[in-house]
């Protein structure tokens, strides 16, 4: 059996920190939007999770393994993000705290470059993404420098990456959901 969309580890992942992103981003926020936004994301990656399951149920019925993809390259850009998201974040902290959520989206927009090479089968959509948060995080920065608002910062580069992450994962998410499972021919 196959599923037409399969729903990876990677989708789960990305569903993960994005609604982490919007649910802590979202706090400076009004209520009246705060609250719809998390329950949103909360929702989303309900969604995800759902359509995650479903694919490893598939693979495990039909005796297949989920495709590995957590290499030794993989395991060498996120020591590579880490070491400059913790780095910026340090320097960033001395010379203007407002612009941390713009540094953190930066530097995780662009650790899906690599990535895209890596998971062939999803590059058009990881440097979508990479495009996306990247542009969410320069805005971000530009924000906090220019005008110095956090919550500000946060919404664009907090809220906006959680989304752009969650969006992906519930796209494909959907595509799992309404895919008929089918039986190749042996």
């Amino acid at each position: 059996m196959t599923v037409g969309r399969p729903t990876f580890v990677g989708h789960l992942i990305g569903a993960s920190f994005g609604v982490v992103f919007v649910i802590v981003n979202a706090a400076g926020l009004e209520a009246a939007a705060a609250v719809p936004l998390r329950i949103l994301a909360v929702a989303a990656f309900a969604v995800v999770l759902v359509a995650f399951v479903r694919t490893m149920r598939i693979l495990r019925a039909a005796g297949d393994r989920p495709p590995v993809g957590f290499t030794r390259f993989f395991w060498l850009v996120v020591v590579i993000e880490a070491v400059a998201l913790f780095g910026g974040l340090a320097v960033l902290s001395q010379i203007e705290p407002a612009a941390a959520l713009g540094w953190i989206a930066l530097v995780v927009g662009v650790h899906f470059y690599p990535l895209a090479r890596l998971w062939r089968e999803g590059r058009r959509q990881l440097l979508s993404i990479a495009t996306a948060m990247t542009i969410l995080g320069v805005i971000g920065l530009l924000l906090a420098f220019t005008l110095h608002d956090a919550v500000l910062v946060a919404a664009v580069s907090g809220v906006g990456s959680g989304a752009v992450l969650l969006g992906w994962s519930l796209l494909q998410a959907v595509g799992t959901l309404s895919a008929r499972s089918a039986v190749t021919p042996g």
